[in-house]
């Protein structure tokens, strides 16, 4: 038999957030209820398995809600006519969430097929505008013959630049050969 239930889990949460309001650790209300650190976890996830009977259960539910300050009532998981119950309960909240579910797919579909459009909008609209613009072939352009003379003056500077640079390091290296230099290792006269 399963202990736990919706409207358990939801209690527990209210056990939850009352302990974290008040900046409490499980261990720390553990250590200041003499509760077992178990039966608090049990308690704040809704699930009354753990206790060895329905009594301890209510007891160790109402302390901890004593101690937290709360004023809730022991959902009884134990009593299969209770439980029968909240099911109905929640059962006729069900068609609600299921219409609201359909409306969040719905939304999302129509949003994802407005996303692919507009994708495929703007592909088309790049794809057009570029067959729209001429393609040139540099096979068919002739160049210009001032583009010609342009290149061979330019062709005749960089080869006369050549030649002077060679004849710098030429000159530099027959003067660097020179062996009939003196120096003067006197001091010169003050």
């Amino acid at each position: 038999m399963s202990l736990k239930s919706a409207h358990t889990a939801k209690i527990g949460k209210a056990f939850k957030n009352a302990r974290l309001r008040l900046s409490l650790t499980e261990e720390e209300v553990a250590n200041q209820t003499l509760i077992n650190f178990e039966f608090i976890k049990a308690i704040e996830r809704g699930d009354y398995a753990i206790f060895p009977a329905r009594l301890f259960a209510i007891q160790y539910f109402n302390k901890y809600a004593k101690f937290l300050n709360l004023k809730i009532a022991f959902f009884d998981i134990y009593n299969a006519e209770v439980v029968a119950e909240a099911e109905k309960d929640s059962e006729s909240d069900l068609p609600d969430r299921l219409a609201f579910k359909q409306n969040v797919f719905f939304i999302f579909f129509v949003s994802t097929l407005l996303l692919l459009l507009i994708i495929i909008a703007f592909y088309h609209n790049v794809d057009s505008s570029q067959h729209s613009k001429p393609q040139l072939k540099l096979s068919n352009i002739q160049p210009l013959t001032g583009e010609k003379n342009m290149q061979a003056s330019l062709d005749q500077g960089i080869n006369k630049l050549h030649d002077e640079i060679n004849l710098f390091f030429i000159q530099d290296k027959l003067d660097s050969i020179h062996v009939d230099v003196n120096v003067n290792l006197l001091k010169p006269e003050e």
